[in-house]
């Protein structure tokens, strides 16, 4: 890997410059499934707001079809995110420190846009119905998902130690 960038101070700023918009992305995503819990908060177990009557075998199938989707979304971008950031395909090994960080940030939202959709398939089964008391596991889970994905300083830190090692370069991050 070819870095323009050689000093730790400047590998540094270089990282909080290039992730600033994603954390902010990130924090702004963790707010929106604040507003989605405490919508469904605010409309569980009213009876006016869902128009939709859907018999109870069938919304107990849609609420473990969502739960279904829900676990295999987190696994997607759990798995996902572990391999993908360090693919020869994706990072080449001639990348920059700035190409590799802007190829991660769209990685990154992509990752997190996926974790934030978990949260509106609780916002969904709770505009069917369903008690906020069953459904505040999506939004808890999407919360977290978008933490582990955020792309903080360490983090972002780590991921370059990780990639360094693997492909022998000897960068100092």
């Amino acid at each position: 890997m070819n870095f323009e960038y050689d000093s730790f101070s400047e590998n540094n700023a270089l990282i909080k410059k290039e992730t600033r918009t994603t954390v902010l992305i990130s924090l702004s995503m963790v707010f929106s499934v604040i507003v989605y819990a405490l919508i469904s908060k605010f409309i569980s177990g009213s009876e006016e707001i869902s128009p939709v009557k859907i018999a109870p075998d069938t919304f107990t199938n849609i609420f473990n079809a969502f739960n279904i989707a829900a676990i295999f979304l987190v696994v997607v971008v759990l798995a996902v995110r572990k391999t993908i950031y360090y693919s020869p395909k994706i990072i080449k090994d001639d990348f920059t420190l700035l190409q590799i960080l802007k190829k991660w940030r769209v990685i990154d939202i992509i990752l997190i846009a996926v974790g934030e959709s978990i949260s509106i398939l609780g916002l969904v089964i709770s505009l069917l119905g369903m008690p906020f008391g069953r459904t505040f596991h999506f939004f808890l889970t999407s919360i977290l998902v978008i933490l582990i994905i955020m792309p903080m300083n360490w983090k972002v830190r780590d991921k370059l130690r990780i990639l360094n090692h693997q492909r022998d370069m000897n960068v100092r991050f």
